[in-house]
Order: C-alpha cells, then sequence, then structure tokens
C-alpha cells in the first residue's frame, strides 16, 4: 500500500533564515525532497509542513517550486494576530497553515484569525507542547468552523510514560480535545519527544477513531538525522496500532480529505 505522509519538512538554511536551526548542528544544513526518508519507496506522497523560517512567504514559494512530484499540498507559516490570507492564497498548493504555537500564550485575540482560516477555506495544524492543550481546547472550541489537525499527538513527554502523572493528563486532554468534532490528529512526531510511544498512539486513536487519525513521519526531525528514527520505524509502530482495519484512512484517506488533497495530483 503507498503511503501518503501527512507531515515532512525540507528547509534551505543556504538561502533563507531559520534562526532556530543555529542550535542543532545535523539539522542545520540544506535538506531537500531527494534527502527525504521515504521507508524503503513506500511513501510516495508527502503534505509539507513550514518549518519555522523568519520568511514564511518565501519559504512556501521556494516550495512550491521544487522538483517535487509527490508533494500534494502545503501547509504555509501564518501569524492569526496578523493573518494576511490574500499573500496566503497567492502561493501555489497551500491547503493550510501553521502558527507555531507550541512556547507561545494562547489568548483570545487568536480567535479572529483561526476563524477566518476556515472561512477562506483552508485547514488549521496546531503544534502545541503538552501543557497547552487545556487551552489550546478552549481555543479550538471557538472556531467550529475551520478544519484543525493537532499535531504530533500533541508532544506527550514520552520518555515519562502514559501511567506517569504527566501522561495521564495528557490522555485526558487528548480526550477532551478528540470531543470537538473539526479537530483531527497526526500520529507524528513521537520520536523527538522521547521514543515511538505505541500506548501514546493507541491513546489518541481510540479518542479520535481512525476516521480522524493521519499518519506523518516527521522527517527530519522525528526521524534521522534529526531523532534519530528511521521513517520505517515510525511507519510500522503506527501500523501495529493501527491495524489492517483503519490502515487505507490512516495512511492517506483521512489526510486527502481533511486538506482537501482528492483533486490534487500534483503541484507541477
Amino acid at each position: 500500500m503507498s503511503v501518503l505522509d501527512a507531515h515532512v519538512h525540507v528547509w534551505r538554511p543556504s538561502a533563507l533564515p531559520y534562526p532556530w536551526l543555529a542550535s542543532l548542528p545535523a539539522l542545520d544544513r540544506d535538506l531537500g525532497p531527494a534527502d527525504i526518508d521515504d521507508a524503503g519507496g513506500e511513501i510516495t506522497e508527502w503534505v509539507f509542513v513550514e518549518a519555522d523560517s523568519a520568511a514564511p512567504r518565501e519559504e512556501a514559494e521556494w516550495v512550491a517550486a521544487l522538483d517535487w512530484p509527490g508533494l500534494r499540498g502545503i501547509v504555509a507559516k501564518a501569524d492569526l494576530r496578523d493573518l494576511r490570507l490574500d499573500e496566503i492564497a497567492a502561493t501555489r498548493g497551500v491547503v493550510g497553515v501553521r502558527h507555531l504555537l507550541q512556547d507561545q500564550p494562547i489568548t483570545d485575540d487568536l480567535v479572529p484569525g483561526l476563524r477566518a482560516v476556515g472561512e477562506s477555506g483552508l485547514t488549521f495544524d496546531a503544534c502545541v507542547r503538552r501543557q497547552q492543550l487545556p487551552t489550546l481546547a478552549d481555543l479550538l472550541a471557538e472556531a467550529p468552523g475551520t478544519r484543525t489537525v493537532l499535531d504530533h499527538v500533541g508532544k506527550p513527554a514520552v520518555a515519562m510514560g502514559l501511567a506517569s502523572a504527566e501522561g495521564r493528563e495528557w490522555a485526558a486532554a487528548i480526550r477532551r480535545i478528540a470531543e470537538l468534532p473539526h479537530v483531527f490528529v497526526k500520529l507524528s512526531g513521537l520520536p523527538a519527544e522521547g521514543g515511538l510511544g505505541p500506548d501514546f498512539l493507541r491513546v489518541a486513536l481510540e479518542a479520535f477513531g481512525p476516521e480522524r487519525c493521519m499518519f506523518g513521519g516527521d522527517w527530519p526531525v522525528s526521524g534521522v538525522p534529526g531523532a534519530g528514527v528511521p521513517v520505517r520505524d515510525a511507519l510500522d509502530t503506527v501500523r501495529a496500532v493501527v491495524g489492517a482495519e483503519g490502515a487505507d484512512r490512516v495512511f492517506g484517506d483521512v489526510a486527502r480529505t481533511f486538506y482537501g488533497l482528492t483533486a490534487r495530483v500534483d503541484l507541477r
């Protein structure tokens, strides 16, 4: 079965600014489509998610112009407090936006921008740390018309284990967010949080159901050279948790429907 990876990054620090890469020398180099770990050829389609460049429009335009036959959509960087939808819509292949909320205050002034994203027909990727999940739930409840996907299962403390106080708090927050019918989740990013985390994946799958879950490899942050885990390992872990019955949905169908990719054969 061919797999769609709903969360991958490429970047070009030789030409675009990525200040956060300075502290991660293993990742601070140009990484393009030819470098992506495709799990031995099993992954053939990707959704690019912004990589927190200080030049977001230029980043999206660069990705759209790449020779990347498997690219199916672009999630561009946006600021919900200063949303520039005309600029975002002008870039070919943009299907959604992400305001990287991790380590930022989640406040009521985000609501108008979040609602505007949905009104424009775009989707929203929510990336937060586990401590922010309760506040995120309150925010997302205020924008039921905006299809939203929670990146990286809400970044739980995988190394501490599901039975820890941190794990139990995360699970309760995940179940609360799953009660919002317009919110989906990416089974992605756990190696960067301390491991492959099958127990955490299982909680998310049970809370959202396979009809609202999508696979993401989070290469290169959660792969090699980032967390040092081949995408194949993450893929196999998610496959074992999901089982055969939900595989088609989690490994492609949900992402295609969520991002509206069914009509997009190729960006080039």
